[in-house]
């Protein structure tokens, strides 16, 4: 469960130049281009599809006495020949700014500093934190107004903290290109961690949020490995969240989770049970991004319902064996179920995800959503996917 900051697009070759002038000339640009297909079969109302070709440009200079500048454009064409019709509601959002309109947009712009174990990166950046990431899950990653610090002059030990104001992405809601508060009235969210590997084979995190005009929100979880012999281990985790709302947000409660994988050889099986305790009216949160919970699925996470428990089931098959190196198999099955929100809704995910060669990558989900009680969700249109829905999901990845 352990997250580490993530401060670029994409790795970046060590540079330094002598001017200002030769940190502009010396530096580098990447990025990655990116195609997506997604399919939504829903068991009520009208299924939806939709395509885009778009991806990532950045650009980053060379270091100049420990400073570097970055700047990175986001953008998402839709394929108006595969992509369903907006008016008649069957255009799926996803890929898309509002009304299922291309985008571009820069979501990153940065300041970044380092002098000798410290870390400053100030502006528009990719975060990776327990309530707070990126969740590259469509066509970009969220990306964060923020001032992150971070410093590991401490042996296996890392510090963080920082302030994040806005965001922009898939997680943040309506306009996915427009970067905007945590909620209309939020100044923001201030944020420090630490994580810890100085125990041997044991892995610790621990994270305090203070969500202006939402929750004070503490995250803390653990994960021990077990070594059995040179093809077989097994790792036990554990989690817990608590939430203390702000101005009656109802972002208010806490979070137990307890998980179990095995390893052998290419396989490895797991089992992971969340359980969140709420007064009545309140929830848990994904914070902004995928969240970090143990059961979260493709599609379903526990965010957002009241006294819900959780529990996941999974496998995942690494086929290099077999003499497809980079193709890795993975089956999910999950199970969430809320009493006061009459919620009961059970997934199963099946995930196909091949590492091609260092720059070509290719990645398919199918996600079968069955909401027993049919009150999954409501889209864009205040339709509600009643009894579930199945998504088919494809994304092809060239990075340079």
């Amino acid at each position: 469960m352990i997250k580490a900051i993530v401060l670029s697009m994409a790795a970046v070759v060590a540079l330094s130049a002598s001017s200002i002038d030769e940190a502009f000339v010396a530096g580098k640009a990447s990025g990655q281009i990116r195609a997506a297909y997604v399919n939504q079969d829903n068991a009520v109302d009208t299924d939806t599809y939709g395509t885009s070709l778009g991806g990532v440009l950045k650009y980053e200079t060379a270091d100049w006495n420990g400073l570097k500048l970055g700047v990175g454009a986001y953008i998402s064409q839709k394929l108006h020949f595969v992509t369903g019709d907006f008016d008649e509601n069957k255009a799926n959002l996803d890929l898309f700014g509002e009304d299922t309109k291309s985008y571009a947009y820069v979501g990153e712009v940065y300041v970044d500093y380092t002098v000798d174990a410290l870390n400053l990166r100030v502006g528009r950046q990719l975060i990776d934190t327990p309530f707070a990431d990126t969740d590259d899950i469509r066509m970009h990653s969220n990306t964060f107004e923020a001032a992150i610090a971070t410093y590991s002059g401490i042996d296996k030990t890392t510090l963080v903290g920082g302030y994040v104001k806005r965001w922009a992405g898939y997680d943040s809601g309506d306009d996915i290109s427009k970067f905007k508060k945590f909620s209309e009235n939020s100044n923001g969210a201030a944020v420090v961690g630490v994580m810890n590997e100085s125990v041997e084979n044991l892995a610790f995190q621990g994270w305090y949020y203070s969500i202006d005009e939402l929750s004070n929100a503490m995250y803390a979880d653990a994960v021990y490995t077990i070594p059995l012999n040179e093809t077989m281990g097994l790792e036990l985790s554990a989690q817990y969240a608590h939430f203390s709302e702000e101005k009656e947000s109802g972002m208010d409660g806490n979070v137990y989770g307890i998980g179990v994988a095995f390893n052998v050889g290419a396989l490895t099986l797991g089992a992971a049970y969340n359980k969140a305790s709420n007064d009545e009216g309140k929830s848990v949160s994904n914070g902004f991004g995928g969240g970090p919970y143990m059961t979260s699925m493709e599609e379903m996470t526990i965010d957002g319902f009241e006294d819900v428990k959780a529990y996941q089931l999974s496998a995942e098959l690494d086929m290099a064996n077999t003499g497809l190196e980079g193709l890795t198999l993975t089956a999910l099955y999950g199970n969430f179920k809320s009493t006061p929100a009459d919620m009961k809704v059970k997934e199963i995910d099946l995930i196909a995800a091949y590492e091609i060669s260092e720059a070509l990558s290719a990645e398919v989900s199918y996600a079968m959503v069955d909401d027993k009680n049919k009150n999954t969700a409501v889209d864009e249109f205040d339709l509600a996917y009643d009894g579930g829905y199945d998504r088919f999901l494809v994304r092809l990845n060239y990075n340079f």
